[in-house]
């Protein structure tokens, strides 16, 4: 079943692993191509990493002008997203520009991926990512997986759980607060919230 989404709506998908990250994204587009959805990829055309502290806030404003322009005919799938692009490179969330925080939080979904690679480095990378999720409160759906193809079919799996959640429901207001985990929507079978709250407050993982 294709989840219910189409022109004007925007899906961002986060993650540490820049790799992961561009194979989701476009999977997901053409997938929603496949089914009569008119959908692009946003690439992350910035590359955070060799962009200048200084020229951070530009490339953020940049990409959010190039997504609302494409979300105007399309669907649009974003590798990344102005957020992601300023956590990336260092710009704490109490510097991000709110017009940016507020946008994003009217995004349709994020798509969250937890990180297969299981070294400190990846770790690290995926802890600053979260902080930074967390101090957004942004809704999402968490992606685990070993492989695209798996990550792809628990992607698609969220969109539609998330889409049938909304139906009885509006959304609640939107504020800067603490997120609230849609644990229904999370593809892990253990407790993501738990893992994630125990990693933000350095508590030792239980039996480790």
């Amino acid at each position: 079943m294709t989840p219910r989404l189409g022109p004007g709506s925007v899906v961002a998908v986060w993650s540490a692993d820049a790799l992961a990250r561009r194979l989701l994204a476009e999977a997901l587009a053409q997938r929603f191509v496949q089914r009569g959805r008119p959908a692009v990829v946003m690439p992350d055309a910035s590359a955070a990493a060799a962009v200048k502290p200084a020229d951070l806030r530009p490339a953020a404003h940049a990409l959010r002008q190039h997504i609302d322009d494409a979300r105007r005919q399309a669907l649009v799938v974003v590798d990344g997203s102005p957020l992601s692009t300023l956590a990336a490179g260092g710009l704490a969330p109490d510097d991000w520009p709110q017009p940016l925080v507020d946008a994003e939080r009217a995004h349709a979904f994020t798509l969250l991926i937890a990180p297969a690679d299981a070294t400190p480095a990846a770790a690290a990378r995926d802890t600053a990512l979260r902080r930074a999720f967390a101090a957004a409160a942004l809704p999402c759906a968490v992606i685990h997986g070993r492989d695209g193809t798996q990550r792809l079919a628990r992607a698609w799996m969220a969109l539609q759980s998330g889409l049938d959640g909304q139906e009885d429901a509006p959304p609640p207001a939107r504020r800067l607060r603490p997120p609230t985990w849609n644990c229904e929507r999370c593809s892990d079978p253990e407790c993501e919230h738990r893992l994630f709250t125990d990693l933000i407050a350095g508590r030792p993982r239980a039996g480790g």
